[in-house]
């Protein structure tokens, strides 16, 4: 009996959470978390099972993940640009090592930074898109291009919940531990869900045809638990098993109609989902790091509006005043964030990061509904204190971008070679991801024997040699595949001006440095975790971004003078682009997300 009436009250709550937000213009998220955190068990206590939020939260998360993988291809990835993959990329990788080093001043520790980092990175696509729903702004210009950033960030939280779902206990934190349980786990469900897409295509279209509306309901919800029970086995979230069966279900001709069959399902739990996770919030502990709270809230804050007012204004062509409302509308803390934070509670002791996730979510969704409505405003504002030379500056380097990707529409064949060269890449990295998961596998169950056969000189000689003929052809072609994707990426630089190949080589060469010592500034902080470094060589990562200034200051510099000699052809080849990509942008869609 008791069971009944705490769920009715989580139902009526749920409700008046949902209709209060909608009431006062906010998104219905933010009630559905405020009601569950006050009518929770830490504070009015209305609703005390904690088995029964647990298993709201756990259904939930599963069928929003699903629904995400309905929605989500590679296919449409890749169509989504190189640009949007940049922004998103500098976003999430900028947005994350402020955070983190930021959480790493306050004296947290390693793994409670990457916790912080990830979690403030990602944005909510949910409550964007409520909130400009109800502000009457989904048919802006720049809508499209943040969907599509959205879209990768979620694709991105599903690879950081799988990452974090691993650290389950801190005896795992061991670095070869925690690398062979990930590398195996990975390689096992990728074989899984390899396997299971192939025989359930086949099967799921023989089953489409006799069935009715309520098989394809059974059969969605069925598919769901599959994997994400498999997703359990292997030691992941059971919400990434769910992301690989709505991805197995959107590669169906008919996939809507799954989507269609389970949308009743998905709106009743992922509001619930919401309303649970605000349950487990604890203000006693909001209130004790209020001080840590507003910090971390004022960090992403400025971190996203800075990395996405700028990426947009260089890479998309947007005006200023498009560049402040995209970095103002990306403001709000996601919902894999909590999916995120939830995992920490098994490895990180001494703060309640669900309670601060909420409370950041909630306090950075106010503040971007309230700015949004003032963008002119900061527009104007922000302009007076950027210094003329930064917006001439950005304003060239716009241009150079524009010129590069002009050549790349005007050479097709060495774009497709390029993007020929991409997936040779990844074949060959899944192929050493492959062959280390099955040494792994082979060391770990069966170390004894390999030992005692090891003492043999001529064995571990002849074992050794074999591993690395092994990994050599993969490695190899890796190589060469990555020599020839600069050379084709560096026709597109040299064709602009042959006359000016010299200069063209060494912005590219200094474009290349800066990504390179991004990417190590990235891995930095997991390998900090692996292998144990002390804090004092964090210093290396200051080095690091310093030098990654000066590259910018030498590549801006050169560009500059370069594009100054031959002003007129970049301003004509600037135009053609932004007019083609201004058509691009209109004829894009924007998916429905409403109902996420």
């Amino acid at each position: 009996m008791a069971f009944s009436i705490e769920l009715g009250l989580i139902l009526l709550f749920s409700i008046l959470g949902g209709v209060l937000a909608v009431r006062f213009k906010q998104p219905s998220v933010l009630g559905l978390l405020l009601a569950g955190s006050i009518v929770g068990p830490n504070a009015l206590g209305f609703i005390k099972d904690t088995s029964l939020i647990n298993a709201a939260i756990e259904i939930g998360a599963i069928l929003l993940l699903f629904t995400l993988g309905i929605e989500f291809s590679l296919q449409h990835l890749l169509r989504l640009g190189l640009r949007t993959i940049m922004i998103a990329v500098m976003k999430l990788g900028l947005v994350f090592l402020f955070s983190y080093y930021a959480s790493l001043l306050l004296g947290f520790d390693f793994i409670t930074s990457l916790y912080i980092g990830a979690i403030l990175s990602i944005t909510s696509t949910v409550i964007v898109v409520k909130i400009l729903e109800q502000k009457g702004m989904l048919k802006r210009e720049e809508l499209p291009l943040l969907i599509a950033i959205l879209i990768i960030e979620d694709v991105f939280g599903v690879f950081a919940l799988t990452f974090f779902s691993s650290l389950n206990a801190k005896a795992d934190l061991a670095p070869l531990n925690l690398f062979a349980k990930l590398l195996i786990s990975l390689t096992l469900m990728i074989i899984a869900y390899n396997i299971l897409q192939r025989i359930l295509k086949p099967l799921i279209k023989w089953l489409i045809k006799y069935s009715t509306e309520d098989t394809i309901t059974f059969i969605s919800i069925g598919l769901c638990g599959g994997m994400s029970f498999l997703a359990y086995l292997f030691n992941f979230s059971p919400s990434v098993g769910a992301f690989l069966a709505g991805n197995i279900v959107a590669s169906l001709p008919n996939s809507k109609m799954f989507e269609k069959a389970i949308h009743p399902f998905v709106l009743a739990f992922t509001s619930l989902f919401f309303f649970s996770i605000g349950t487990i919030v604890d203000f006693s502990s909001i209130l004790i790091s209020i001080s840590l709270v507003i910090v971390l809230l004022l960090v992403n804050l400025l971190s996203k509006f800075l990395t996405i007012g700028f990426g947009s204004y260089l890479f998309t062509n947007f005006n200023g005043r498009q560049a402040v409302f995209s970095g103002i509308a990306m403001l709000s803390v996601g919902e894999f964030s909590l999916l995120i934070a939830k995992e920490s509670a098994a490895v990180v002791t001494g703060i309640d990061l669900v309670s601060i996730t909420a409370a950041i979510i909630m306090l950075s969704s106010i503040a971007m509904s309230i700015l949004i409505n003032y963008t002119d405003k900061i527009y104007n504002f922000t302009a007076k204190f950027v210094p003329a030379e930064v917006k001439e500056n950005m304003n060239i380097t716009s241009k150079f971008i524009n010129s590069i990707s002009w050549s790349m529409l005007k050479d097709k064949v060495s774009a497709r070679k390029m993007l020929f060269e991409w997936k040779a890449i990844l074949n060959n990295l899944i192929v050493i991801l492959f062959i280390s998961t099955i040494g792994f596998f082979v060391w770990r169950y069966f170390k004894d024997i390999l030992i005692s056969l090891l003492n043999n000189q001529i064995v571990s000689y002849a074992v050794v040699i074999f591993v690395l003929i092994v990994l050599f052809f993969p490695a190899s072609r890796i190589t060469k595949n990555a020599l020839d994707l600069f050379k084709n990426s560096l026709k597109f630089f040299v064709k602009l001006y042959p006359s000016e190949i010299a200069n063209e080589k060494m912005i590219f060469r200094n474009l290349i440095f800066i990504a390179l010592l991004f990417f190590i500034m990235l891995i930095f902080p997991s390998i900090f975790l692996f292998f144990k470094i002390k804090p004092i060589y964090n210093i290396i990562e200051l080095f690091l971004f310093v030098a990654a200034i000066m590259l910018i200051f030498r590549v801006s510099n050169l560009t500059h003078a370069f594009i100054k000699r031959h002003e007129l052809k970049f301003n004509k080849f600037s135009e053609k682009y932004k007019l083609l990509l201004r058509k691009r942008m209109k004829a894009k869609k924007v998916p429905n997300k409403n109902e996420k």
